[in-house]
């Protein structure tokens, strides 16, 4: 099982600081590689998160790890109502903006996902998406060992 390292929630709550966001969150693969689950939420309202998992192609973080690049969702957006609804992280926390940013520990296909989240109407600027690209790269670095759920 993939441990989250001190380091790894520093980096999530200073990004989530950073972009004055309410949630940042990660998700990894399991082993077996049919699903991804929740393993961190940094400004989460509760512990519900551990246990939401999700395929790939499902919800924004799915559809990040199936396409290979950043996606996102906002109520300002049109078409974005679908991937929020699919996704149940977006639910229980009740966040209405969101950017999922797929990231691989193995070099290979995205394998994880770090996901942004506002619960208030709102885009992510270009900067915020580029912080938070620098910090899933830093993850993917801190986190490059086989993953169990």
């Amino acid at each position: 099982m993939l441990q989250i390292t001190d380091e790894m929630r520093k980096e999530l709550n200073q990004l989530r600081d950073t972009i004055y966001g309410d949630l940042t969150a990660l998700a990894f693969m399991s082993k077996s590689g049919g699903k991804l689950h929740w393993y961190y939420a940094s400004g989460s309202r509760s512990n519900r998160y551990r246990l939401i998992s999700f395929k790939i192609g499902h919800g924004i973080a799915g559809m990040a790890v199936r396409l290979g690049r950043t996606v996102t969702v906002s109520a300002l957006l049109s078409g974005s109502i679908r991937l929020r609804q699919e996704c149940a992280l977006m639910l229980a926390e009740q966040l209405h903006s969101a950017v999922a940013i797929p990231f691989s520990s193995t070099g290979d296909l995205p394998n994880g996902v770090l996901l942004l989240g506002n619960r208030d109407v709102r885009m992510f600027t270009e900067s915020d998406v580029a912080e938070a690209t620098q910090v899933a790269q830093r993850l993917s670095q801190l986190c490059a060992y086989p993953l169990t759920p």
